[in-house]
């Protein structure tokens, strides 16, 4: 079997609200960078990387990437991933090189689990657990009454965990924490993201806030660049502290875990080199007694590559999951995922489970 062609399919949705995140920032539509490889065996794999420029993945995969890997045996994932991310004498070591290479690696494996007849899951060793435990991810920066009103609704359907983007300063932090803690009760657990939004000083002062409200987790409340200063938070709060989406490779994060920077790994699958490298992160992590809870807020494609991650590794644990409507969701997967119980089942199809429906993706689609 041989690839015969790699190419990206580009989309970008508009949203009917902009999500509010830390320091005033929001974001009015969402992107995405699908790859698709294609064999002479007429199996067709899928993969997705989040850029999060997406016309950067789309150039450095047709252009880079593409003339390494046309007529070679997908089959070969490790090979194909050292060409592209160590194999040079430029190294991207982060950014949009590994995620143009992680979203390569996504469709191989998709490939392979197609060629095989299972689950990629199942190529990775698992599953661990029949299903997941998912938290509810939307609760971006609205007035608190509207946080908590959502929040609720999440509990409603039955999410065990919320999660809510805030940053914006310790006493609206603390209005709509507070709110949504009221709404969702003392056993749903509450997770905050400041995507990136403090200093330390304040950092600090918002952690001890977060405390007395019983936070599940304290996510990314400082840059990443910042790994002495995470580590510094985890030794000073006792919130647990959570970051690793904008981190790379197993190499990023053993820097991570060195420093005891924090409680909870995030690798983003689409963005930390891919199905083969987030699996030895997970692994690594292992090592360091660190839960892994993969970074997802993507589409069908990204969540379908992060089940299969966590299906096979012990160390991960709370699958970040869209409650949404989102167009480029759900209609991605063959088998939709549904909540039960708390929980998601595995897909059972082979490869990833997902597929690039052209009604869905051609509303979309940016030439």
């Amino acid at each position: 079997m041989e690839i015969t062609d790699v190419r990206v399919e580009r989309i970008e949705v508009p949203l009917d609200r902009p999500l509010g995140v830390s320091r005033d920032r929001s974001m009015s539509a969402r992107g995405a960078a699908f790859v698709v490889v294609e064999t002479d065996a007429g199996i067709t794999g899928i993969g997705e990387g989040v850029g999060p420029e997406s016309y950067i993945v789309e150039r450095i995969v047709e252009e880079k990437y593409a003339p390494k890997l046309i007529g070679e045996d997908p089959l070969d994932i490790e090979r194909h991933w050292q060409s592209m991310v160590t194999d040079t004498v430029y190294q991207d070591r982060k950014g949009q090189g590994l995620s143009a290479a992680s979203g390569v690696d996504i469709a191989l494996w998709d490939i392979a689990g197609k060629h095989h007849g299972v689950p990629v899951y199942r190529l990775l060793g698992g599953p661990v657990e029949g299903s997941l435990k998912p938290y509810a991810s939307d609760l971006f920066w609205q007035d608190p009454e509207t946080m908590a009103e959502r929040a609720a609704s999440y509990v409603d359907r039955g999410f065990e965990g919320v999660k809510t983007h805030l940053g914006r300063g310790l006493d609206a932090d603390e209005e709509r924490v507070a709110a949504m803690r009221d709404a969702i009760g003392p056993d749903t657990a509450l997770m905050v993201d400041m995507n990136c939004g403090y200093d330390r000083p304040e950092a600090r002062r918002v952690g001890r806030m977060l405390e007395e409200y019983d936070v599940y987790w304290y996510e990314e409340p400082l840059t990443p660049y910042d790994v002495d200063g995470l580590a510094a938070l985890r030794r000073e709060l006792d919130v647990p502290i959570a970051s690793g989406e904008n981190e790379f490779t197993k190499w990023g994060f053993h820097d991570l875990f060195e420093a005891d920077a924090v409680d909870y790994a995030m690798p983003d699958v689409m963005r930390c080199g891919g199905i083969t490298e987030a699996t030895k992160i997970c692994a690594l992590a292992e090592t360091y007694n660190t839960v892994c809870s993969p970074h997802c807020f993507t589409t069908g494609v990204g969540l379908a590559a992060t089940m299969h991650v966590m299906a096979a590794s012990p160390a991960c644990e709370w699958l970040e999951f869209d409650p949404t409507d989102f167009e480029v969701y759900e209609p991605l997967f063959k088998t939709p995922p549904t909540l039960s119980d708390g929980r998601i089942a595995l897909p059972e199809e082979p490869g990833l489970g997902v597929h690039l429906d052209e009604d869905v993706i051609g509303e979309f689609r940016v030439d």
